[in-house]
């Protein structure tokens, strides 16, 4: 699946559930060039609230499962997903921790 595709899903999922969408990472063409000349591209692609309880996800394998236990460090908690049933299994979790906390 394209990333941006899944980036897309992925918000529609957070937002049908009563979810807010904080930060979407630009995916478009001027945001590639910009991040190719200045090499800085954002490691998340979403940032999101949901239940009072902020946290990002990270989609691809090779961009942040190592990065991302830098920031559960300080509490913001990060879903690293490649797949929307990816996606759905730890956001099923998530819902499941808040829901009963």
């Amino acid at each position: 699946m394209d990333i941006a595709l899944l980036q897309k899903e992925i918000c529609r999922i957070i937002t049908g559930l009563g979810g807010r969408i904080r930060y979407t990472k630009e995916l478009g063409l001027p945001a590639r060039i910009y991040y190719s000349l200045t090499g800085k591209e954002p490691l998340i692609n979403i940032e999101a609230l949901f239940l009072g309880e902020r946290f990002a996800v990270i989609i691809g394998h090779n961009r942040g499962r190592k990065n991302a236990n830098m920031f559960n460090a300080s509490g913001y908690r990060m879903i690293v997903c490649n797949s929307l049933a990816d996606f759905k299994a730890q956001f099923d979790q998530l819902k499941h921790e808040r829901l009963n906390a």
